[in-house]
């Protein structure tokens, strides 16, 4: 997507991990730059970049967005309902990652009283923002072929000598995006490598990135071999568009990101795990036990599981401490 190019408020609502009543509300406040192009609300990348970006380096005594999660079923796409702006003082905690797991902690953190805001990016640049000290957590999920397992091989390496609680939000399985009908029979890693293939990659230092390139390297595959394997999508959903339209045959992601796509289907893939890792210091002490107590909470639980298919059999277990 070009920086200029008109998004609506699905779009922005998809890029955001929010739901459409919230975007709205943010374009009506202003806080959103938005266009009227005729009867329709429209916005760009340029623009719904620019409030990210506002929200990390916010004075403390500006109002941040925070949303309340609808578990009545009823909310918009069964996440979100609606969001408030509350005026809650101090230096926010900021959370990592591009997961709707970490809206919904940010969330809860204000509404219990803790200010709270996001930083969207994928999971690989939010392990690398918590070991600059740009981000006090992460929510990540990023796979390790060496060892079979998530998250944890990776804050060891990219955040070495950190002091950190990982804790386990849920499980959820990546795979292909394809055509339906899945015409191209994609049904192994392999087939990524058959030629006539094409590829719709995600971004640099998405999980489903990092999935994918382990993999290959475990195929001892040559990336460049692979037709689209440069072209970097940011949003998953963006990327199984593209499948649907024609324009590539196949994308990585999980099933999340065909909601509301037609002409696509899901093949699972690689079970994962979302896990939430938190830097530890005397001020963030404080915020580990509220999230410990928040994710325990039956209500998060059903939050977590309106996401999509998911095993939350460990949600607030910690996996890894050092």
């Amino acid at each position: 997507m070009r920086s200029d190019e008109f998004m609506n408020a699905e779009d922005v609502a998809r890029y955001l991990n929010l739901g459409k009543n919230t975007v709205y509300q943010l374009a009506k406040s202003g806080k959103i730059a938005s266009y009227h192009v005729g009867r329709k609300l429209k916005f760009t990348l340029d623009d719904v970049e620019a409030y990210v970006a506002s929200t990390h380096h916010a004075p403390s005594n500006e109002p941040v967005a925070h949303v309340t999660f609808d578990t009545t079923g009823e909310g918009e796409e069964g996440l979100v309902k609606a969001a408030s702006f509350g005026e809650l003082q101090g230096t926010p905690f900021v959370i990592a990652g591009g997961d709707a797991a970490a809206d919904m902690l940010a969330g809860a953190l204000n509404e219990a009283g803790i200010l709270a805001t996001r930083k969207v990016c994928g999971s690989y640049t939010a392990l690398v923002n918590l070991y600059a000290g740009d981000a006090d957590a992460a929510v990540v999920h990023l796979y390790d072929q060496a060892s079979n397992t998530c998250n944890v091989p990776y804050v060891r390496n990219l955040a070495p000598g950190a002091s950190v609680v990982v804790i386990r939000l849920y499980g959820c399985e990546q795979g292909f995006i394809v055509q339906a009908g899945n015409p191209k029979r994609m049904t192994t890693w392999g087939s990524l490598l058959r030629e006539g293939v094409r590829l719709a990659n995600r971004s640099k230092g998405s999980g489903s990135r990092v999935l994918l390139d382990e993999k290959l390297r475990s195929m001892e595959a040559r990336a460049e071999s692979i037709e689209g394997y440069d072209s970097h999508y940011k949003i998953g959903s963006d990327a199984a568009r593209r499948v649907a339209g024609g324009v590539a045959d196949v994308a990585i992601g999980t099933e999340r990101d065909i909601r509301g796509i037609s002409g696509v289907q899901f093949v699972p893939m690689q079970m994962e795990w979302v896990d939430l890792v938190v830097r530890k210091t005397p001020e963030s002490r404080s915020v580990i036990k509220r999230i410990k107590e928040l994710v325990e909470l039956d209500r998060f639980q059903r939050d977590i599981n309106t996401l999509q298919p998911c095993d939350t059999s460990r949600l607030g277990a910690i996996v890894y401490e050092s």
